[in-house]
Formats: structure tokens, C-alpha cells, sequence
């Protein structure tokens, strides 16, 4: 029976999590009250209390679910010693940008992210949140070009820690774009929007 309760409380707990996504989308994070979000859900404001201390934890649970696979890709680039770095590189990047071009819930929960979240005080721990995995983000990439660099790959002039911040951008400014005008900025091109970017880089055959 415990078991049984465990599992109920966890789907209750991606249900409650399913409608402030959609509510956070339709109608922008500060407008949407936990209120809305549990009708939505077919549940109680209570319900969302026990499970999410405030809306804060709520939005941050949110974001939790989409951050982990891309968390992962990054271990698994930065657990890359051996091969072609720049190759190994292009395709994380890749892979990240097809993952949002291929699911409904990385588009919403990215909308939400850039278009539809005034950033206000009570988001604070989760806009913390994310500015970590961006710093943890561009620092994976400059290893990544470090690599490169020691295997004679990159440019003389590539800064590593700086392309990867210039980089880390190129991606966000791909993902924003792509948001709000998909058929302007297809990111099922993905490959070929990184190998422009990565010839910038690379030492001449």
C-alpha cells in the first residue's frame, strides 16, 4: 500500500506540474496564480501545497525536468579526453538543439523561459538555477576548446573561454529565434547551423 501512495503522490506531483506548464505558457508566469494551476490540474490548492512550497519551487520543479537530459549531455562532453573534441562538441550541440526541435514540452517550458517569465523576485532561486547551468554550460565548451587547441585544431587566435561564452550565446540566440519563428530559424537544420559557426573557429586544412 505505501508503494501504491508513493506513486499516486508522484503522479499527482507531474500532474500539478503538466498544468502550470501549460498555464505558464498561455498566459505568461505572473499572471498565472496557484489557484489556476490546480483547476487546471482537477485539484485542490492544498494538493500543490504539499507537494511545491510556493510557486517559486513550482517554476523551478518545471525547469528541473527539462534541465537533466541536457545536464547529462554536458557530463558526457566533458567526459570526453580522447577523439576529436571540436567533432565531439558539434555533436552536443546538435543533439541539444534537435532535442528542443523535436519536443513539444522543450518549446513550451523554453517560451516560458524566454518569452513569458518577468524574472520577478519570487523566481529568484530558479533564475539562480539556470545562470548556474549556463556558467557550468560555457565551462564544459571551453574545456572542450581547450582540447582542441592542444590538438592543434582551433585558430591561433581563438580565445577558448571567450568563444565559449560566444558560443554558449550563438546557441541561446538560435533557441530564441527559433521560438518565435520556427520556420525562419528551423532548428532541424541543426548541423548545419554549427558548422557554419565551427568554421569561424577551426585552423585551416
Amino acid at each position: 500500500m505505501a508503494r501504491k501512495t508513493k506513486i499516486e503522490a508522484e503522479a499527482t506531483r507531474e500532474q500539478i506540474l503538466d498544468a502550470a506548464e501549460q498555464m505558464f505558457y498561455q498566459h505568461g508566469v505572473s499572471r498565472t496564480t496557484l489557484e489556476k494551476i490546480a483547476c487546471a490540474a482537477g485539484l485542490t490548492r492544498g494538493a500543490i501545497y504539499w507537494h511545491f512550497e510556493n510557486k517559486s519551487a513550482l517554476f523551478g520543479a518545471m525547469l528541473e525536468r527539462i534541465r537533466l537530459p541536457f545536464q547529462q549531455m554536458l557530463s558526457e562532453l566533458d567526459a570526453q579526453p580522447q577523439g576529436d573534441p571540436l567533432a565531439q562538441l558539434k555533436e552536443h550541440l546538435v543533439r541539444s538543439l534537435l532535442m528542443i526541435a523535436n519536443s513539444e514540452r522543450y518549446h513550451r517550458v523554453l517560451s516560458i523561459v524566454f518569452h513569458r517569465c518577468e524574472y520577478m523576485d519570487e523566481l529568484n532561486p530558479a533564475v539562480s538555477k539556470q545562470e548556474e547551468l549556463d556558467r557550468a554550460a560555457t565551462a564544459v565548451i571551453s574545456r572542450a576548446l581547450q582540447r582542441a587547441r592542444a590538438a592543434g585544431m582551433l585558430q591561433d587566435s581563438v580565445d577558448p573561454d571567450l568563444t565559449a561564452c560566444a558560443i554558449h550565446a550563438y546557441i541561446g540566440g538560435l533557441i530564441r529565434k527559433h521560438l518565435l519563428q520556427p520556420d525562419f530559424c528551423d532548428l532541424s537544420q541543426a548541423a548545419a547551423y554549427i558548422d557554419v559557426m565551427l568554421q569561424g573557429i577551426k585552423k585551416p586544412a
